[in-house]
């Protein structure tokens, strides 16, 4: 591979670019999730916080970069407090609820909407803003607990303004037909990448909407042209099928269609659909990566990558196919070609300097990420 074809802009090439190693093997992976999985059946689902914490210092431990291990020190007790700790927020939440239901809601709310209903409605609202603050506090627990050189990682900013932002960004993107999703991208990524830190050295990012805007928007026309190229391609098959018929034979037949022709006609347009757009979206998808990745520096430390939209579509295609064909025991195959994936085609250029980056003064929250396992699928 051309290394010249990935080297970020300012880098200097006289000094070679070195690549993260992983070195995990699957079979030992296998070996703690299979473990992991035995210990939830027993314990109906409570052994997963310290399931995960094992995964994790193993995956860990098999990561270096500049040859330095990294090195996990957060602890299953910690996660399980943090999820307690939310099971006891909205139990509250639900008592309140209760309170207002019984002495003045129950008469003023739509008929049947009883209070099951109201509480699962209400937790799936507030669920909906509380998964982007437990991702970020996620983050935060994660480097806080990670160590490089004996040095713990960190994070700043606030995971409730970090909510807040997150969700008032997918409303309006949502309510423009997707059109800010470039916006978006940087925006969040900003307090992301500039909020971490390995000891005292901060991550800096340089990324702005306007560069990959113009990429977006062929992106976008291609995804409608693609979609119109569907629904014409569908309405000749369907004449096509209909040739030699009677006219209104055929309309009768389409006023009242079968609800299994329905629903097989439905999940084959989405598949269908599916499969035309992929390749697209891996194309804008590697695409930002790329942009995110060659725009984040840590001092005088800059980062590229090779990552291509083959790359990224064996990456989403495969990793789907494992997981569901496997009826989710491929998880450790995913995650194993994921560390492969990053160590293949992350380029790091300089290294800092020995002595300093210093021990950051903030020790990190003390118990894990709660919100994220409630109102969000988190994996290691």
């Amino acid at each position: 591979m051309n290394i010249s074809a990935v080297q970020p802009e300012g880098s200097q090439t006289g000094s070679p670019p070195s690549r993260p190693v992983y070195d995990g093997r699957l079979a030992e992976l296998y070996g703690i999730y299979l473990r992991h999985l035995l210990l939830m059946l027993v314990t109906f689902g409570w052994s997963r916080f310290w399931g995960r914490t094992r995964l994790r210092r193993y995956l860990w431990s098999h990561v270096s970069v500049l040859g330095d291990r990294f090195e996990y020190r957060g602890r299953g007790l910690e996660l399980f407090v943090g999820f307690v700790m939310v099971l006891l927020i909205l139990a509250a939440w639900a008592g309140a609820l209760w309170l207002a239901w019984t002495f003045w809601l129950s008469a003023r709310l739509p008929a049947g909407m009883g209070l099951i209903g109201l509480v699962g409605l209400s937790i799936a609202v507030i669920g909906f803003p509380l998964s982007f603050v437990g991702q970020y506090a996620a983050l935060r627990y994660k480097l806080s607990r990670t160590r490089w050189r004996g040095v713990r990682g960190a994070m700043a900013g606030s995971a409730w303004r970090y909510g807040a932002l997150a969700t008032l960004l997918t409303a309006a993107n949502g309510a423009t037909a997707q059109l800010l999703t470039p916006l978006m991208s940087v925006t969040l990524a900003r307090p992301r990448i500039s909020n971490a830190a390995i000891g005292t050295q901060r991550f800096a990012f340089a990324g702005n909407a306007g560069d990959i805007y113009g990429r977006y928007i062929a992106y976008y026309l291609l995804n409608i042209l693609v979609t119109v190229g569907l629904v014409i391609a569908v309405f000749m098959a369907v004449g096509v099928a209909f040739v030699g018929h009677d006219l209104k034979e055929f309309q009768e037949y389409a006023a009242t269609p079968p609800p299994l022709l329905i629903a097989a006609g439905l999940a084959a347009a989405y598949i269908l659909f599916g499969l035309v757009i992929l390749p697209l979206r891996c194309w804008w998808q590697a695409y930002l990566l790329r942009y995110l990745i060659a725009r984040t520096r840590a001092g005088d430390v800059l980062f590229a990558t090779s990552l291509t939209t083959r790359d990224m579509w064996g990456f989403l295609v495969l990793n789907y196919l494992i997981v569901l064909l496997s009826f989710g025991l491929g998880w450790p195959w995913v995650m194993h070609r994921t560390l492969r994936l990053i160590a293949g085609r992350l380029w790091i250029y300089g290294a800092p300097a020995p002595g300093s980056i210093a021990q950051p003064a903030d020790r990190g929250p003390n118990y894990g990420e709660g919100l994220l396992d409630m109102f969000d699928v988190s994996g290691v």
